[in-house]
């Protein structure tokens, strides 16, 4: 079993979008009673640089590459309350898997 996950989060500038994102999957992994779950920011011009200590890639933008770690789109976490629950039980259930290899 994983003792640790790493999430990388990425949006366009990494900045703004990237930390509401940090914080709502931050929020949702507490109240699963997730342990040991790190959430790195970084933009997306950044990602081929900082994919090597990743364990999952969620981002708001499309990507063009193809990466060695899951990646789930989450952009829905910033449009409603159902497409943000959606996007989050999809990282959670992600992150669970994760934890199981």
């Amino acid at each position: 079993m994983k003792e640790k996950v790493t999430i990388l989060c990425c949006c366009g500038a990494g900045i703004c979008t990237s930390n509401y994102l940090k914080e709502e999957i931050e929020d949702r992994i507490k109240q699963e009673g997730l342990k040991n779950v790190k959430i790195v920011l970084c933009r997306v011009s950044d990602v081929d640089e900082a994919i090597s200590g990743a364990d999952l890639l969620v981002t708001t933008v499309e990507m063009k590459a193809a990466y060695p770690v899951p990646m789930i789109r989450a952009l829905g976490i910033m449009l409603d309350d159902k497409a943000a629950k959606k996007a989050l039980d999809q990282i959670v259930d992600e992150v669970k898997n994760i934890m199981q290899k």
